[in-house]
């Protein structure tokens, strides 16, 4: 048997949670698969090592472990992910992350004539991303969660760490990190995203109605 890579690992989930949406496998053995998969101790160790890879440069998240973990009934997560203070691990659910990427893909087309200013932008800033590969968001996910965990931006975030976050705290929270994700994709490999996937955002025409 080959071995494993993030690469592998990610095609392998982005197959089972298309094989559940096409209706070619169901619930119970899709999650007795996905469960079967992260419980590897390669698998644990690959992902571990990414999220060291994404938030190392963060000193409060320097030592903070990183863990895919699949239970559809968790109330903790209001988004894909969420950090657990306690164990001192940002867990992030890999099915969530594919349906939020399939969601904000039908931003662009779906955008809500009447929606306030602040949610009208960060819907407009989402399809923007949703441009960017299904692994990249991934990343842009994870880096977000350090934001909000950490209060990064200015917004009040520490009332409500892990709770719903207003429009202008998700997009707040949600452009640190693709700013981040900017940063570390061209110093790691050289890409620009921007022109790479064609995404154009300028915060200076955003910053009020």
């Amino acid at each position: 048997m080959a071995k494993r890579t993030f690469a592998t690992i990610w095609q392998q989930l982005e197959k089972l949670h298309q094989n559940l949406s096409d209706g070619k496998k169901d619930e119970a053995a899709t999650t007795a698969a996905v469960q079967e998969l992260l419980e590897k101790s390669d698998v644990q160790t690959i992902i571990g090592e990414l999220g060291q890879l994404l938030m190392l440069d963060y000193d409060a998240f320097a030592e903070i472990g990183f863990q895919f973990i699949y239970e559809k009934d968790n109330d903790n997560f209001i988004r894909p992910s969420y950090f657990d203070s306690k164990q001192k691990i940002i867990f992030m659910d890999p099915f969530r992350l594919l349906d939020f990427a399939k969601t904000i893909k039908g931003y662009a087309e779906e955008m809500p004539a009447d929606a306030d200013f602040e949610k009208y932008r960060m819907n407009s800033f989402l399809a923007e991303a949703s441009k960017l590969p299904k692994k990249s968001i991934l990343f842009l996910c994870i880096l977000q969660q350090v934001a909000i965990s950490d209060g990064l931006t200015h917004i009040g975030l520490s009332e409500i760490p892990q709770g719903e976050l207003s429009p202008t705290s998700f997009y707040q929270t949600i452009l640190w990190a693709f700013n981040e994700l900017e940063k570390k994709l061209y110093t790691l490999n050289g890409i620009n995203i921007r022109t790479e996937f064609n995404i154009s955002w300028h915060e200076s025409e955003w910053i009020s109605a």
